[in-house]
């Protein structure tokens, strides 16, 4: 007999909860117009602020020391991993920058394809799926490993997939001081959700945390 089963409702309910809590979050980081685009209609990223923000750096270095492991697919692996990959061995990078990257570097990659792919990273590991029904299932499985919370950096279409999946457990939102009226949107439909907590940088930029309703 399961053991939930022969235990009354609030307490299978407490224990249910505990099991929940202790489970890895899946938490989607994005940065976005206040507007709500990703980015322009063609992948335009000319938007972010680039004011200095020590403050900000220094929560989004705190942000990736939360996670050991992320998801991220093919085509975006392709350009963020050797990016940071570079930025760490720039001698001229800034020690923000630095920072960032060295958090950025330490992260298990799951990297989400539907075809096999050749992959020249260290310590990075391919998810073929070849359809949602394989999506949902793989996450499940990684989330009831031991480790850490898992992060979802992008790309847009990863992200999108999850937010329409209900793969996401907290959403951890960057929006930048600016509108520019089109655009790649993360949520492509409805959902609803609870404010957990916000916070405002000198850069304009706020932090707006919510879990889903």
């Amino acid at each position: 007999m399961d053991m939930f089963v022969a235990l009354s409702d609030p307490r299978r309910r407490a224990i249910l909860e505990i099991v929940e809590d202790t489970m890895r979050k899946v938490v989607l980081y994005m940065t976005m117009t206040c507007d709500g685009f990703f980015s322009g209609p063609h992948g335009e990223l000319d938007w972010m602020s680039q004011a200095p923000d020590q403050e900000l750096n220094d929560d989004t270095v705190a942000l990736f020391q939360g996670f050991d492991s992320g998801f991220i697919g093919y085509p975006t692996a392709s350009e963020m991993i050797p990016y940071w990959l570079n930025v760490a061995k720039t001698l001229s990078a800034s020690k923000g920058e630095l920072a960032i990257a060295q958090a950025v570097n330490t992260l298990h990659p799951f990297i989400i394809s539907h075809q096999e792919e050749k992959l020249e990273w260290e310590h990075t590991e391919l998810l073929v799926v070849k359809s949602d029904h394989d999506l949902v299932e793989a996450v499940n499985k990684i989330k009831q490993q031991p480790g850490k919370d898992l992060g979802v950096p992008g790309g847009i279409r990863t992200a999108q997939t999850f937010v329409r999946l209900g793969l996401i457990d907290e959403y951890m939102l960057m929006v930048h001081p600016v509108a520019i009226g089109n655009g790649q949107r993360v949520f492509t439909g409805r959902v609803n959700l609870e404010l957990v907590s916000t916070k405002t940088y000198t850069s304009g930029v706020m932090r707006v945390c919510y879990r889903p309703r």
